[in-house]
């Protein structure tokens, strides 16, 4: 027999009915409020852009009383709306550039930078970092740098973001400084100097190839690999007798991106590292520096033990197969089993990637 509890099962329902109904109401009131302050948001910029728009073709020159106001309580959220266009109001660069001047009233930067120092909220902190990053302030560096101590991933994260907007020499120094101690950023850090200047970031990164952390020192060779390798061969070469292979493995990649093809005898040397790694890394750095003429130094590697240095050959044979050929004819004849695989792959991927 089964004992039905009536009343317990209705006062349930009823409890489940109301939760529902004021977590709907909840929701209707949210998207109702998100909506609403959208609107607000983009009725402000249409102003803001509507007030520049008129003072650009009035021809006055700006001044604190001009942008007063369409800058007076302007947030550093809008600031980034204007200038980087995140938003449906689109500022031409003449009216970014217009409003960005009216921005760096020092009564407003102080207030930016407070906020960017000290905000309890994250977001509001976010964005008056990454606003700090457009204007110049010389007391950005340091604030930034302060950031990257943020226990919060998403501080750390966005100040980086703005010092790597900032693309100069000190917001590159810093970066190239937080490559010795962050682990687990390296990557994202090395993405972001990429698109620095290289005369404004190569001096720190030569810095580090001395650094005793072996892994400080292969990520300065893979920052210089991205910048111009070429300027700094001497100090990048001293790193081909390193004891570890990932390193020498990288110094192969910095010679392949030199374009100097006199750094091909060092190349050949690597050629013959005891570290497949090294070897691999050799192949496709003399494929990229040589072009064609890789071909006659690389082949003797298709007797090799590796499989991935008998990859990296294959795609030297596809990424030059004219080249290749007058080789690959002659192992068709007199070469071994795994040779003539090879040789095989690479022409039919030549073939495959051959325009019709």
């Amino acid at each position: 027999m089964y004992n039905y509890f009536t009343n317990q099962v209705i006062a349930v329902d009823i409890f489940l009915i109301f939760t529902i109904a004021i977590l709907t109401l909840m929701i209707i009131i949210f998207v109702i409020a998100k909506d609403s302050s959208a609107q607000k948001r983009n009725r402000k910029l249409i102003n803001i852009k509507k007030n520049i728009h008129e003072l650009l073709l009035s021809g006055t020159k700006f001044s604190g009383n001009v942008c007063a106001p369409f800058t007076g309580n302007a947030t550093p959220q809008e600031f980034l709306d204007i200038e980087t266009n995140r938003d449906s109001v689109f500022f031409n660069k003449s009216e970014q550039e217009l409003f960005r001047s009216c921005y760096k009233d020092p009564k407003k930067i102080k207030r930016v930078k407070k906020t960017a120092r000290n905000s309890l909220n994250k977001w509001r902190r976010i964005e008056a970092m990454l606003s700090l990053s457009y204007l110049d302030d010389r007391d950005t560096p340091a604030i930034l740098k302060r950031a990257l101590l943020s226990k919060d991933d998403d501080v750390r994260y966005y100040s980086m973001l703005a010092l790597g907007q900032m693309k100069n020499g000190q917001s590159a120094g810093i970066l190239v400084n937080l490559l010795k101690n962050d682990n687990f950023s390296r990557r994202k850090i090395v993405s972001i100097l990429e698109g620095f200047p290289p005369e404004a970031t190569s001096t720190y990164a030569l810095t580090l190839l001395k650094d005793t952390k072996s892994d400080v020192r292969l990520w300065a060779l893979k920052l210089l690999s991205r910048l111009s390798p070429e300027m700094h061969l001497p100090e990048i070469s001293i790193l081909s007798s390193d004891t570890s292979e990932e390193i020498r493995s990288a110094v192969c990649e910095c010679l392949g991106n030199s374009k100097t093809k006199s750094e091909s005898e060092k190349l050949s040397i690597a050629l013959k590292d005891k570290s497949w790694l090294v070897r691999s890394a050799a192949v496709k750095a003399m494929s990229e520096l040589l072009g064609d003429d890789c071909i006659p130094k690389v082949i003797g590697l298709l007797g090799d033990s590796s499989l991935s240095v008998l990859s990296a050959v294959r795609e030297a044979l596809t990424a030059h197969i004219h080249a290749a050929m007058p080789y690959i004819e002659k192992i068709y004849s007199d070469g071994d089993r795994m040779a003539k695989s090879i040789c095989v792959e690479a022409v039919e991927e030549a073939m495959k990637g051959k325009p019709k």
